[in-house]
């Protein structure tokens, strides 16, 4: 069930429009512990990117962060994390959430791509992520979640993780993930899970050139990744997802990026992005 807070702790909202050709955002607010980068622009593109920051460093126990990203008609904006989300532990049983409502509107491209979610030994993690794609958008969203960080250094020691992401296409549902991971009930580790693996990751593509040609391509090119186990498969409609099982976060969140890359020379006729994260942790 679905809990409704009266307050949030942490409020994100980013309204992108176009304006005599050029993507702006005209809403760009922030409040509790939430915080939004200035402006930045890539590879002498147009395209506006932003930076979502939590202060403090990541999610502490009973807390209630709420992000709200539209990206209008005609814009084209891309939108990730300052680091990744680090949950930290719920000692006292309290559930940490996370919930996201994203649009992206006719002839849009919005490019959704924040760093994973790494929970703490102990945390107990909701997250919610409803997106509506109107007919003629274009979508990347990318979503992941590591095996976790603990004093011991063993992995798995959150006590649960739970992800459901709705995405609609056109008034369609083309992708509805549910994602419950309980370490202290399942063996993580194993076939079914994380396959050995310590971090999983994806990257969700919507758009109408999306064909069976196209997955095909992408399936083709994962046969290559030999340092991961990725497979690629085609959605409902013009949607394919691309999930990601490996050792490392930094490498999961390479291979997303060289897909991602190759989608926007595909589709968008654009260069490579270099999001030039901290790669001083280990996950």
């Amino acid at each position: 069930m679905k809990i409704i807070h009266e307050r949030h702790d942490g409020y994100t909202e980013l309204n992108f429009l176009n304006r005599d050709g050029r993507t702006v955002a005209d809403t760009r607010s922030a409040r509790g512990q939430a915080r939004i980068s200035a402006e930045l622009h890539m590879n002498d593109e147009d395209t506006p990117v932003y930076f979502l920051i939590t202060m403090g460093g990541g999610l502490t126990e009973g807390e209630h962060y709420v992000t709200k990203i539209n990206a209008r008609d005609n814009t084209h904006a891309l939108v990730t994390t300052q680091a990744p989300t680090y949950v930290f532990k719920c000692n006292s049983g309290q559930i940490t959430y996370n919930d996201f409502t994203i649009h992206v509107g006719k002839n849009t491209i919005l490019e959704y791509l924040p760093d994973d979610v790494i929970p703490y030994g102990n945390s107990r993690y909701s997250q919610t992520s409803e997106v509506t794609v109107d007919k003629g958008g274009s979508l990347l969203f990318a979503d992941g979640i590591t095996a976790g960080w603990a004093p011991n250094g063993a992995d798995f020691q959150y006590v649960f993780s739970h992800m459901m992401t709705h995405i609609y296409y056109d008034g369609s549902l083309v992708y509805n993930d549910n994602l419950i991971l309980e370490p202290r009930n399942y063996d993580l580790t194993g076939l079914g899970f994380y396959d050995k693996q310590r971090n999983y990751s994806s990257l969700v593509i919507v758009d109408e050139r999306v064909t069976d040609a196209f997955v095909e391509d992408l399936q083709e090119q994962a046969k290559d990744i030999d340092n991961a186990i990725v497979g690629v498969s085609h959605l409902e409609g013009p949607a394919a997802i691309i999930r990601v099982l490996g050792d490392s976060l930094h490498s999961n969140k390479r291979i997303l990026l060289n897909f991602a890359n190759y989608i926007r020379h595909q589709f968008y006729g654009l260069f490579d992005i270099n999001l030039r994260k901290d790669v001083s942790f280990r996950q």
